[in-house]
């Protein structure tokens, strides 16, 4: 038999060697040649989520199963979850595949999918996949909150200005290089001097500040609503798919969890003055 082969990684994985890449070829390798299969591709995906099915070679390899001149009939997997971990990609993905002719295969999960049984097992370790993920998604959420209780980085880059300092487990914000926090402090003034962010932008570029740094006026408008430059920590602002402020009640704020750079009278300042050019649009 031929089959394709699909390994998947995602980026909290990268380092877990059981879960490598290399390491799930040598396991699909080994399985297929013990049962006489050709394997004829390879699929990888790698730093890629399976809660979605948004996967540059996975969805390859759909288009490629769909062909009318298709050479394989089957996908291998090290498990189902890498297959995918949502439940609704399993059921519509295998429906669609088993149109053509293809089942999906598990080197670690061996099933009998066209048996009851087989497809009862299958299904079962399907959900225990979904329900290890959302699990460790909202005990991952939980101690992510509570981190932020404490005042502490949550994960992603230091605001410009800042650099991350690590104590023991804990992450946070240390003052960056002095031209960088008198930067910021000039952005703040002009800001409560009335300018906005496109005037802000165009001076700092004129007067190369600093040196082979281009400005945007939506950069500088980022700054300006960052509440970190108050010394403040601001956790769970932001919706994850549409990039929009959530209600301020959802908001985790610990104030003065690392050094402000500015004072609350020029933040109050600056927020006045792009409140009343917002009012003026």
């Amino acid at each position: 038999m031929n089959v394709v082969t699909y390994l998947r990684v995602s980026s909290e994985q990268q380092a877990e060697r059981q879960l490598s890449i290399p390491a799930q070829r040598e396991a699909l390798e080994r399985y297929a040649l013990d049962r006489g299969w050709k394997i004829i591709r390879e699929y990888v995906d790698e730093a890629k989520s399976a809660k979605s099915d948004d996967r540059p070679e996975f969805q390859r390899m759909i288009a490629a199963a769909q062909q009318t001149n298709k050479s394989f009939q089957a996908i291998l997997v090290h498990k189902f979850d890498r297959f995918s971990r949502n439940r609704t990609d399993h059921v519509v993905y295998k429906a669609l595949l088993k149109k053509q002719g293809i089942v999906v295969l598990s080197a670690t999960e061996p099933t009998e999918p066209d048996t009851p049984h087989g497809l009862l097992l299958e299904g079962m370790l399907e959900v225990i996949s979904e329900f290890y993920h959302m699990n460790l998604k909202h005990e991952t959420i939980k101690g992510m909150k509570e981190n932020a209780l404490q005042g502490f980085h949550c994960g992603g880059r230091a605001p410009f200005g800042y650099r991350l300092v690590r104590t023991g487990s804990k992450v946070n914000y240390e003052l960056g290089p002095d031209e960088e926090v008198k930067i910021i402090k000039q952005i703040f003034s002009m800001a409560a001097q009335g300018m906005g962010g496109k005037k802000i932008a165009r001076f700092l570029n004129e007067q190369g500040i600093p040196a082979g740094r281009k400005w945007i006026a939506s950069t500088i408008l980022a700054i300006l609503n960052n509440e970190a430059y108050l010394g403040h920590r601001v956790w769970n602002k932001k919706m994850e798919t549409r990039g929009r402020n959530r209600p301020q009640s959802e908001w985790i704020i610990s104030e003065n969890s690392h050094p402000a750079i500015i004072d609350k009278k020029i933040w109050d300042a600056a927020q006045m003055e792009l409140h009343l050019r917002r009012l003026k649009i």
